[in-house]
């Protein structure tokens, strides 16, 4: 009887214990779900010009597939100079290319591809500038056929514009400054039409380009120093237009140039020494223009050079005896300026020559009588104050010479 009543006495403690534990284990609490998937929507989308937004929204899961609220993202451009993202994940474009845009929650990202393709606008804004609607031949443009099925249009792998050719198709109108966002254009021709106004500054933002000929049109002002900026630039071809002012120094910098033809402006002041850095040059054309000053000594630094026209300027001073370092010159053209002085004897290094016109210039003095071992088929060196040797040889040589103009020697 005493030990049921002491068991008894003890139950309540028991139960009570019980009853702790039971307590003790329902005060767990599960862990706070976390992100395990973002996914972005749009998760692609194309700009089609600067300043234009796209508004991207994000799914947060976590790792039961549950949608998760009130969760903290951050948004971050991968390319701020194609697009910025604010917090709120709006995107604007600020530059041409593709850009990837992350969402980030806690540790796990989405992403969004973004691209920004200016090109079909751009060309949209150069039809209407120059005439559109008067071109010779204007097939497709305007449509929304692919760009590389335009009228002289090619375009990449990508859908970018690498070439636009349009040369001799009755453009008119001005050059738009919207013409220097198609930053893939490798080759920009418009030769050959009644284009006017100034060579927009904007070309000098197309980083890929290698052949500018804007030749034979009515262009006006001056040329761009921006066209200096041009690192892949190979060929610039201005002649025939009305560009004044002088030729910028900032060519010198076009480290990949082989042809530069500038002949038949009205540019003035001096030729700018810095064109002597451009040792990939073999075509230096400027004449027929207004230009001053004397011939640069530094031209002689062109390795490659084949051919130097300087005709029909107001240039002075000597023919510099550096031009006998271009070994690879074969012509020399510097008539009708108001040179002076003697041929310089160093022009007998350029073994290369075959055309050397030196007339309607204020030389004067002998004739270096090595010339003879030049293989020149023109030489014309009438109307200046120069004599040639008397001797028989320099003679005969002279008479081998298919274009050869004067033949006044020099007294005994």
């Amino acid at each position: 009887m005493e030990s049921t009543n002491r068991i008894l006495s003890r139950t309540p403690h028991v139960r009570l214990g019980l009853a702790v534990v039971i307590l003790v284990g329902g005060c767990g609490t599960e862990p706070s779900p976390v992100p395990a998937a973002v996914t972005v929507s749009p998760d692609s989308a194309t700009l089609p010009w600067f300043d234009e937004t796209v508004q991207l929204a994000t799914t947060v899961e976590d790792s039961d597939g549950r949608t998760m609220q009130d969760v903290t993202v951050t948004w971050i451009s991968g390319d701020e100079s194609v697009v910025t993202v604010n917090a709120r994940g709006l995107v604007t474009a600020v530059g041409r290319g593709v850009a990837t845009v992350r969402a980030v929650a806690g540790g796990v990202e989405g992403l969004s591809a973004i691209v920004v393709a200016p090109d079909r606008r751009a060309l949209r804004m150069f039809y209407e500038a120059t005439g559109g609607t008067g071109w010779e031949d204007r097939l497709n443009w305007g449509t929304d056929a692919p760009l590389g099925e335009w009228h002289g249009v090619t375009t990449d792998s990508r859908g970018n514009v690498v070439r636009l050719g349009l040369g001799s198709n009755r453009l008119t109108g001005t050059i738009p400054t919207e013409t220097g966002v198609l930053g893939a254009l490798q080759d920009l021709q418009l030769n050959g039409n009644d284009l006017t106004g100034p060579i927009p500054a904007g070309l000098g933002d197309l980083e890929n380009l290698r052949i500018l000929g804007l030749n034979r049109n009515a262009l006006t002002g001056r040329i761009p120093g921006a066209l200096g900026d041009l690192p892949e630039l190979e060929s610039l071809t201005l002649s025939g237009n009305d560009l004044t002012g002088p030729i910028p120094a900032e060519l010198g910098n076009l480290s990949e140039l082989r042809n530069l033809y500038l002949y038949d402006n009205a540019l003035t002041g001096p030729i700018p020494a810095e064109l002597g850095d451009l040792e990939n040059l073999r075509i230096l054309e400027l004449n027929a223009n207004a230009l001053t000053g004397r011939i640069p000594g530094a031209l002689g630094n062109l390795p490659e050079l084949e051919s130097l026209a300087l005709s029909g300027n107001a240039l002075t001073g000597p023919i510099p005896a550096e031009l006998g370092n271009l070994r690879d010159l074969q012509r020399l053209l510097l008539s009708g300026n108001d040179l002076t002085g003697p041929v310089p004897p160093e022009l007998i290094d350029l073994e290369r020559l075959q055309y050397l016109t030196i007339d309607n210039t204020l030389l004067s003095g002998r004739l270096p009588r090595e010339l003879i071992g030049l293989p020149l088929d023109q030489f014309h060196w009438n109307q200046t104050e120069l004599c040639s040797p008397a001797d028989m040889e320099f003679q005969r040589w002279l008479q081998s010479i298919p274009d050869h103009r004067e033949n006044r020697k020099c007294p005994s």
